[in-house]
């Protein structure tokens, strides 16, 4: 077979996924895009800030759940050459299964998302009850109540792999003393101010903006505490359990 045949089957046979290099990784590839917040053996936390009309390269990137900060207005192009748009609000969630694609901003404004990879999932995400369990606690420092069940944190999705509480703290308010009990990472999705408080310890002033993010084992030793909201507007946030 000669060079000009073996080109031509380069051109009409595209690669698959599984034949995608780690070369392609996302980071890799398009390091003025995504950017590594955070990463342990079993997750990976990107921020992937995209200039207006900014494409991505071609890469791949396993299953995700992703939080965006801005709106989004995406053209997503498979290994194929088959595209798809898809359009989000800020503030949104979304889970992802694995995929090799190129993306493109469409928008007249960046485009901001943070997205956490689970390097050990294996096999599909399958949604999970929302289930918040027996009542337990006062929510007193003495009497924590289980994070899912504090009021002001609201379960809103979760499979095998991840849960994920939805927390709305009015101007004001503090929440009531609640314990985590698995590893989570945090994505502060509005502009405000907080203040923390541990038991025993006198309340702590926190960094507050669109677009933190914090991560803290929590699956050996359990954390409690409680949060006030020292600003004027809702305090908002993600927090994203890693459940295996």
């Amino acid at each position: 077979m000669n060079i000009l045949r073996l080109a031509m089957l380069a051109v009409f046979f595209p690669l698959s996924a599984a034949m995608v290099s780690k070369a392609q990784d996302v980071v890799a590839v398009d390091p003025t895009i995504a950017k590594v917040e955070f990463e342990n053996e079993q997750i990976r936390v990107l921020r992937l800030t995209y200039a207006p009309h900014q494409k991505s390269h071609m890469h791949s990137q396993p299953p995700r759940f992703l939080v965006t900060l801005t709106k989004n207005n995406i053209r997503s192009t498979m290994l194929d050459g088959t595209s798809s748009m898809s359009q989000r609000d800020a503030n949104v969630f979304a889970w992802s299964e694995p995929v090799t694609h190129a993306e493109e901003n469409l928008a007249d404004e960046p485009m901001d998302n943070i997205e956490i990879e689970l390097k050990t999932a294996k096999g599909p995400g399958v949604a999970a009850k929302l289930d918040t369990g027996e009542k337990k606690g006062a929510g007193t420092e003495k009497d924590p109540v289980p994070v899912e069940q504090e009021p002001t944190h609201r379960l809103v999705f979760a499979n095998q792999y991840v849960r994920i509480l939805e927390v709305i703290v009015p101007p004001g308010r503090a929440t009531l003393f609640h314990t985590h009990s698995l590893d989570y990472v945090s994505i502060m999705v509005s502009d405000t101010s907080f203040k923390n408080q541990v038991p025993g310890e006198d309340w702590t002033k926190r960094p507050a903006a669109r677009g933190f993010l914090g991560f803290r084992k929590c699956t050996e030793t359990p954390f409690m505490h409680r949060v006030m909201n020292t600003g004027t507007v809702p305090f908002h946030v993600f927090d994203v359990e890693i459940v295996q």
